[in-house]
C-alpha cells in the first residue's frame, strides 16, 4: 500500500500492523496458486533508485523485488 489516504477515500480498510501469525497461510495460498503475487521486476541494489522511481510512479503492474 503506497497511498493510505486514497485507500481511505475509497473505503479500503488498512492496517500498518504486520500479522506475522498469518504469514504461513498467505505463503501456502501463494504456493498453491490461489493467491497471485505478480512481480513486475527484480532490481539489484545498485538499481534501487530506478526501482524507487518506478514505485513512486504507481505504474509498476506488480511487486518490485530487490535482490542482492
Amino acid at each position: 500500500m503506497s497511498d493510505f489516504a486514497a485507500a481511505s477515500e475509497l473505503g479500503v480498510r488498512t492496517s500498518t500492523t504486520m500479522r506475522y501469525d498469518r504469514m504461513d497461510g498467505i505463503a501456502r495460498l501463494a504456493g498453491e496458486g490461489v493467491l497471485a503475487v505478480p512481480v513486475a521486476g527484480t532490481y539489484t541494489f545498485d538499481r534501487v533508485q530506478e526501482a524507487a522511481s518506478l514505485s513512486l510512479s504507481r505504474r509498476t503492474g506488480g511487486k518490485l523485488v530487490l535482490v542482492p
